[in-house]
């Protein structure tokens, strides 16, 4: 699991933004794209562009498919690794800080990656999302296996 994690990480990462702008795709969904627009104003500015539902919701709905993407996957890659980590005998605190050094490592170079990649750009900010997933999955973890091993009587 952790090497399929790892190759569409870096499989993704060195597509151009061509390859990957689903804009068009979204604009093919009206209904959607309106619902987008009719929503309360959201604006922001996200590496020196403005992100806002109003303006151009197409961009908008691609910003945040893109950022969740890499927070679902960077949140399956920190589980992985915990896997991993857990089966090779590591234990407690020490895997879970194992774990997000290598996600963080992991995402570092990843960003470092998209800038040699035309029209992509490497940000800091990308990392915190990365990072972000991360976290939330570690922390849904416990509650989600106890909900597992309650309903199944373990």
């Amino acid at each position: 699991m952790v090497l399929a994690c790892l190759a569409a990480i870096f499989y993704f990462s060195a597509q151009p933004f061509s390859a990957q702008d689903l804009r068009a795709e979204i604009g093919r969904h009206g209904r959607i794209v309106q619902k987008v627009r009719d929503l309360p104003p959201v604006s922001f500015s996200y590496g020196g562009e403005i992100v806002d539902n109003r303006l151009n919701p197409e961009d908008f709905i691609q910003f945040w498919l893109r950022k969740g993407a890499h927070f679902v996957v960077y949140g399956l890659l920190g589980l992985a690794i915990d896997g991993a980590l857990a089966a090779a005998g590591l234990k407690g605190c020490r895997r879970w800080i194992a774990a997000g050094l290598f996600v963080f490592l992991v995402a570092v170079l990843d960003e470092q990656n998209q800038m040699s990649v035309p029209g992509r750009t490497g940000r800091p900010l990308d990392v915190l999302v990365d990072l972000a997933g991360f976290f939330s999955f570690v922390l849904l973890r416990y509650p989600c296996l106890s909900m597992l091993r309650r309903r199944e009587g373990l």
